[in-house]
């Protein structure tokens, strides 16, 4: 009894399969699956001012551009089951994502239509947003938007970052990417799960970079500390100047890269099991210089 029951789940499961793929392969668009009725755009405009903007989204898009008139306006996209909450309060912009419960055949095979949330912003205003599965983009354009703060929080798609000057940044990403491109700041942390963390353009007092299951790159960045960790890749960079402090650790990975000066201009400690371009301990001036890695090898070289 119970194997006839795995083989006519096995055999429903397989007929679903089939019957989507032929949807997809005949020209069908999947999403009209998607309950609540098509997507329609909204426009809001504060009516105050804002020095805190608060995101709380599900699996919407979400992109923040520079206003070219001072204004703090949005674009959303609703339909009957999925909406926004839009409130203002005490100089904060509330924006959250209120999801009804979704029936039909498309809510039953997780069809969702994910949308996408616009939002222009003036110089000043401090950043926090979280979202479940859908992308967040900070864009400061050419000029670089300055933040006091921003905190960003995604599960399951990417994080960027570019053309702003900001005082503190955090950046967590379960699952998906975290790229920082012509920033400076304060301080910067950013930490993911299972994928890369890449700065470009960066110059920050203090960088901590962390991730579990990937590569960590890092190019033309300037910090007075910084510390790159990562379970399973590779810590590499070039361009890279540190003022006081610089420790680049992995278990599995290698450490490859070119720093300025010479190699008597750092007090060096480093360890691995394999091919190794540092002394294990060199009590060298100013700059302390940290590389481990277990499983990889250490290729640091200097420009002098």
């Amino acid at each position: 009894m119970k194997k006839t029951v795995k083989v006519a789940v096995a055999v429903l499961i397989v007929g679903v399969v089939v019957m989507l793929a032929g949807f997809a392969m005949a020209g069908f668009d999947l999403n009209a699956l998607a309950s609540g009725g098509t997507l329609v755009s909204r426009q809001y405009e504060a009516e105050g001012d804002v020095t805190e903007l608060v995101v709380a989204d599900r699996n919407a898009d979400i992109i923040i551009t520079p206003s070219e008139d001072g204004k703090v306006r949005l674009t959303c996209w609703e339909n009957e089951e999925a909406t926004y909450d839009i409130r203002e309060q005490d100089g904060m912009l509330y924006i959250e994502k209120v999801e009804q419960q979704q029936n039909g055949l498309g809510a039953w095979f997780g069809f969702h239509q994910s949308g996408k949330l616009e939002v222009e912003l003036p110089a000043g205003v401090a950043l926090d947003i979280s979202n479940d599965n859908g992308a967040v983009q900070v864009d400061g354009g050419d000029a670089g938007i300055s933040f006091p703060t921003v905190t960003i929080a995604t599960d399951n798609a990417p994080i960027e970052l570019r053309g702003a000057q900001v005082g503190a940044i955090s950046l967590r990403n379960d699952n998906d990417s975290v790229t920082v491109e012509n920033v400076i700041a304060e301080t910067l942390n950013a930490e993911t799960d299972n994928a890369p963390i890449t700065l470009n353009g960066v110059q920050a007092g203090t960088i901590t970079l962390s991730t579990g299951n990937d590569n960590v790159r890092m190019e033309s960045v300037e910090a007075d500390a910084l510390e790159a960790v990562t379970d399973n890749g590779d810590v590499t960079f070039g361009g890279l100047t540190v003022r006081e402090s610089l420790s680049l650790q992995t278990d599995k990975g290698d450490i490859r890269g070119e720093l300025p000066g010479q190699m008597r201009d750092y007090h060096i400690e480093s360890e691995t099991d394999y091919d190794n371009s540092l002394p294990t301990l060199l009590d060298g001036e100013g700059i302390f210089l940290r590389a481990v890695t277990n499983n990889g090898d250490i290729d640091v070289t200097f420009a002098e």
